[in-house]
């Protein structure tokens, strides 16, 4: 499968919902990275049996098809491995930088708060009776503190997409295949990346999620070719409809017991996060295909571009690094301390202007950097808005440029009249 976008088929393309939704993850992100804060009981974790992990990363998937994916099934398949790995190796930096920080800001909440038990919240207390084991663990992603787990997985996801490229130029459903026979596997031989120096594997499995990754990878090869990344089928809306219903249910009547009660396996029925069990699979997916076609007269089918949340979708990584450790000092400033809606609407509040202040900044960087630019011959891109531009190929630096004939050289002298 070969995929060449024009700039314009490139332009059309753009979906600024994608961005928006990414944009709605991360504030929940957010939001639910301060344990005990009255407003984590109106996320999605709340209403149904996935959250804004799976949501994220199933963008994630359907932006690699754009970032990476058309470079690689248009023939640069080196250039476009060298760039998901390069991302990964920033992914791999930027999630250190956060553990540090991590470690830094409860050490000082420990000091200045007297508050030693602190230290024994977000799997630190590793760091206390195994310093030097669980330093080798921070460096090579063994040890994953609590609520700074989730970049590593994104790190591995970014690795394994060449094999998925690789296995779309063959066939998109020969990659889907594959990634749902992996994501099998790791379920039944307990197939995980070790959590040294403790025993077990990672909270989130990257055997197991590439699933989401792949499915949402799927979706995005549908749109560049113009197609609907979710195609309306009646039935299947209401079917969708009705299973996001009954999580609903589930959760806020707290009917867990209806789901264990079968004999079936705990892969059919469980709410597993770390190997994706079928229901959250389930639920996740049909999230995504009720917004998906949602009305045309809905307002998440008109998203446009100064919209907050796709603001922050814009941004991802550093509105995610920002939100991370504001959310690290939340945790701290609200230890023990029960909710109380008046001061966390400020604390919420203060955190998530922050990062749109952040998001706006970053947005007026981008528009003053291509005014600061110096004027030069351009390079011939395919842009797509919100991701890397994928180059085209120029002419080699050899080539001689095109005889121009006689006729047109003299007509080119002629004085010019009005």
């Amino acid at each position: 499968m070969t995929i060449v976008a024009s700039p314009t088929a490139a332009i059309q393309l753009r979906d600024q919902r994608v961005d928006f939704w990414r944009g709605v993850a991360l504030a929940m992100i957010f939001v639910n990275h301060i344990p005990g804060n009255y407003w984590e009981n109106f996320t999605s974790r709340n209403f149904g049996f996935s959250d804004a992990a799976e949501l994220f990363v199933f963008l994630a998937g359907f932006a690699s098809a754009f970032a990476y994916g058309r470079l690689f099934l248009g023939g640069e398949r080196l250039i476009a491995s060298l760039r998901a790995a390069r991302r990964a190796g920033v992914l791999y930096l930027v999630h250190i930088t956060l553990t540090m920080a991590a470690v830094a800001i409860f050490s000082w909440g420990a000091l200045a708060l007297g508050e030693g038990a602190i230290m024994r919240n977000i799997g630190l207390s590793q760091f206390l009776t195994m310093p030097l084991e669980t330093m080798v663990g921070f460096a090579s992603l063994g040890h994953q503190l609590g609520y700074v787990n989730i970049l590593p997985m994104y790190s591995v996801l970014l690795l394994m997409l060449p094999l998925h490229l690789f296995l779309a130029g063959i066939s998109r459903n020969v990659m889907l295949a594959a990634a749902i026979a992996m994501w099998f596997a790791a379920y039944i031989f307990r197939i995980d990346v070790p959590a040294y120096p403790l025993p077990g594997g990672w909270f989130f499995n990257p055997f197991a999620w590439q699933l989401i990754f792949a499915i949402g990878l799927y979706c995005g090869f549908r749109r560049i070719e113009g197609k609907a990344g979710f195609p309306y089928r009646k039935w299947l809306f209401f079917a969708a409809l009705g299973y996001v219903f009954v999580s609903f249910l589930t959760i806020r009547l707290d009917l867990w017991w209806l789901w264990g009660a079968s004999s079936l396996p705990m892969m059919l029925t469980g709410f597993d996060k770390t190997y994706v069990s079928v229901p959250r699979l389930l639920h996740i997916l049909a999230v995504c295909y009720l917004f998906a076609n949602a009305a045309p007269s809905s307002p998440f089918s008109r998203v446009t571009r100064d919209n907050v949340f796709a603001m922050l979708g814009r941004h991802s990584l550093p509105i995610f690094a920002v939100g991370t450790v504001l959310s690290l000092l939340g945790q701290v400033i609200k230890h023990d301390q029960i909710p109380d809606i008046l001061f966390d609407t400020l604390l919420i509040g203060g955190g998530l202007s922050i990062q749109i202040a952040l998001a706006r900044y970053l947005d007026w960087w981008r528009m003053a950097s291509k005014v600061a630019r110096p004027a030069g011959k351009p390079v011939p891109t395919n842009p797509v808005a919100g991701h890397s531009p994928v180059p085209l190929r120029l002419p080699p630096r050899s080539a001689a440029p095109a005889a121009v004939p006689a006729s047109a050289r003299a007509e080119s002298t002629k004085p010019r009249t009005a």
